[in-house]
Parts: C-alpha cells; sequence; structure tokens
C-alpha cells in the first residue's frame, strides 16, 4: 500500500499513547466503523421506503410477484416503475449484506 502522510503533530502527541502504527490503526478502524453504521442507516431508510411503499419484505414481494397472479396484476396496476423499483430495492438489499458483513469483519478483529 502507498504510504499515507501524517500531520507530524498528530504523530508526536499519538507517540504519548504508544505504537504510532497502532495508534493510527484503532484511529481509522473507529473512523471506519462509524462510517460503515452511517452507511448503514442509510442503506436502511432506503429499504424502509421500499417496505412501506409495497407493504412486505424484498424477499416475500420478490415471491409473491412470482407466485400471487393477483398481487402482480395489482402490483402492476399499482405501480407502473415496480420492475424499476425491484432493481434497486435488489441493489440496496445486496449492500445492506455487504456492509454488515464488513462491519461484522471490524467486529470480529476487534
Amino acid at each position: 500500500m502507498a504510504p499515507v502522510a501524517v500531520n507530524e503533530n498528530y504523530l508526536k502527541t499519538l507517540q504519548v499513547f504508544g505504537d504510532v502504527n497502532e495508534q493510527l490503526n484503532v484511529a481509522v478502524e473507529g473512523y471506519l466503523t462509524r462510517r460503515i453504521i452511517e452507511r448503514l442507516k442509510t442503506i436502511r431508510e432506503r429499504l424502509d421506503e421500499f417496505e412501506a411503499r409495497y407493504g412486505t419484505s424484498y424477499r416475500a414481494f420478490m415471491e409473491r410477484m412470482q407466485l400471487d397472479e393477483e398481487f402482480y396484476n395489482q402490483t402492476r396496476q399499482a405501480n407502473v416503475l415496480w420492475e424499476q423499483d425491484a432493481l434497486e430495492w435488489m441493489y440496496w438489499n445486496e449492500e445492506l449484506r455487504d456492509w454488515t458483513e464488513k462491519l461484522d469483519a471490524f467486529s470480529k478483529k476487534s
């Protein structure tokens, strides 16, 4: 990985707390954890919007669209863009899984 420039004053202060590399890794891990949690909140908001719009989870929605002809017809009539919604909904579900795995990896490492 490429070297990273860190403010000299930060480095001097970090030395007070121990090994600078260890302190930097702890700081970056904390920062990344906070950012991932923020990302997960955004993802959850998007998923909540779709669940409110269609009254169900993504998995149940897709299952009903495939197996319940009446639900399929009602959904098509109520929202002609349901297929685009389904694609975006799938994307946010995958994002939730990916970012949750990243957060779990940090949690297990700590």
